[in-house]
């Protein structure tokens, strides 16, 4: 009987379960690697719905803008975030409230080394040069990195870029330096890591500005129509804005806003701006037109605005002011009752308590043109005037032409005669002495022209207040045997130039 002999059992190498760990450590390695982008994306789910991360975001944005901060509760449904209230104090010596917030985040984007986040914007987002410092905003103390749930070997699967496609507000207000605007639809670009700028266009709701006419009850506001932007980190750049103010004005606007200092500038140009707007009952009566123009404004945090103002005033009228009364009376041209101004322009630049008015040219075709300027302090004006008439104008007028228009302006249009006048007194009742040199320079006529060359100037109703009612309507005659008017004549023609002009500035 044969014993039946078992087979020898291998030995195990040590090499090959050295091998098999290997390749076992090798398969772990390759697909921990292959799910990596998913773990970190379902952690990174799990921690953006926790507290800790609000208070992470607080304190990152207090960090980038040097403020404080605090974010309500995060609400997430799936993808979408919503965030009732923001507020930053502060932040760069500015004040931010969003409320309504929300954004979806593309977790799949993650998987792609990035942050991509759409469907951005907020219900309502405030902007406002910060006042003071808000006691109740407390920033709280995070919980440590945000990333610390994650383990060290995933952290590199974090995305290290972000990409917003966008941020719509349905209401944006801003407010500096006595500039508001409400209730403006904004819409900022797309952005991503290392762009340094996004572009927003602005359209709808109102612009406040810091501008309150004499005879207007509040400042000027405007309706915004659009306008396009571009911030940055450091300003803000205005590059067209278009506005509305009484239906039919219009304005266009660019500027720009620096955070840190808080300087800023605003160029506008404006038309069809109607002029009543800005004149008293007195003149609304007297004067009509359209103003456009040019004006530049600027300021600072601690400074004043400053501004100044080139304007042209379009199919103006002036009528009813007792000066061109009298001189429709004097020169027999009823054109000066109802003076229709083809060309009426001004400079504008306050100077302390008073608003001054440089390159004042006013002109008549065929009539009259008047070059010069003025100070406005308060009701009070001042001003000193070149006046230059057709001779026309003047041959109805004894001595006018002879000793009144006797001036020269080199850079007047030729064909001119010329004289310089003085204006003061309140804006309702202002004085000049143009009249009076009139009358002076008739009684001088009295004396040294011939009594047959004023009686054909037909001066009757200029030397009424010189030679009374009933001689004025025959000059010749009554010099001829009236040494007494012949005196009176003197005193009219020299005492009102000696006695009238001291009154005015400047002589």
């Amino acid at each position: 009987m044969h014993r039946r002999t078992r087979p020898a059992r291998r030995k195990s190498s040590p090499l090959r379960w050295l091998g098999w760990l290997a390749a076992l450590i090798v398969i772990a390695a390759v697909t921990l690697n292959l799910l990596a982008p998913t773990l970190v994306t379902r952690l990174i789910r799990a921690y953006v719905q926790k507290d800790a991360f609000r208070q992470k975001a607080e304190e990152w944005i207090a960090a980038k803008t040097g403020g404080r901060s605090r974010i309500d509760a995060l609400t997430w449904n799936d993808d979408n975030a919503q965030v009732s209230e923001l507020l930053s104090e502060n932040a760069h010596g500015w004040d931010v409230e969003a409320v309504g917030l929300h954004a979806a985040l593309d977790f799949g984007a993650i998987r792609n080394g990035v942050w991509s986040i759409h469907s951005a914007g907020a219900d309502e987002f405030t902007l406002r040069r910060s006042a003071s410092a808000m006691s109740h905003l407390e920033t709280p103390l995070g919980s440590g990195d945000a990333m610390d749930s994650i383990p060290s070997f995933l952290r590199r699967h974090i995305p290290t870029k972000t990409d917003i496609s966008g941020f719509d507000v349905r209401s944006f207000n801003f407010e500096q330096a006595g500039w508001k605007m409400a209730d403006t639809n904004a819409k900022a670009g797309a952005w991503e890591s290392g762009k340094t700028s996004v572009p927003v266009k602005l359209s709808g709701g109102t612009l406040q500005t810091p501008f309150k006419a004499p005879e207007q009850a509040e400042a000027i506001k405007l309706d915004l129509v659009k306008a396009t932007l571009r911030v940055t980190d450091e300003q803000i750049q205005l590059s067209d804005a278009a506005l509305r103010w009484k239906q039919s004005s219009e304005a266009t606007l660019r500027g720009s806003l620096k955070f840190e200092s808080g300087a800023w500038q605003t160029f506008a140009h404006v038309q069809a701006v109607p002029l009543d707007e800005f004149l008293d009952a007195w003149w609304k009566q007297r004067l009509s037109g359209k103003i456009k123009g040019d004006l530049e404004f600027s300021g600072s945090r601690h400074m004043p605005v400053a501004w100044k103002a080139d304007a042209v005033l379009e199919n103006g009228v002036l009528q009813g002011l007792p000066v061109l009364e009298k001189l429709a009376t004097y020169t027999r041209a009823e054109r000066f009752k109802r003076l229709v101004l083809d060309l009426c322009q001004a400079s504008f630049q306050p100077e302390g308590d008073a608003l001054r008015v440089d390159k004042i040219i006013v002109q008549s075709n065929g009539l009259l043109r008047i070059e010069g300027r003025m100070i406005l302090r308060g009701n009070h004006m001042e001003g000193d005037f070149m006046v230059g008439v057709t001779p026309e104008t003047l041959k109805w007028i004894p001595g006018a032409e002879s000793l009144v228009f006797t001036q020269t302006n080199p850079n007047g249009p030729p064909g001119l005669l010329w004289t310089r006048v003085r204006v003061a007194g309140p804006l309702d009742a202002p004085q000049e002495d143009l009249t009076s040199r009139l009358l002076g320079g008739a009684g001088m006529s009295l004396l040294f022209d011939t009594p047959g060359k004023v009686v054909n100037q037909g001066a009757e109703a200029l030397l009424k207040p010189v030679l009374g009612e009933d001689a004025a309507k025959m000059p010749g005659t009554v010099i001829h045997g009236a040494s007494g008017l012949l005196e009176k004549g003197v005193k009219t023609g020299t005492g009102l130039l000696q006695n009238v002009l001291p009154l005015f500035p400047g002589k």
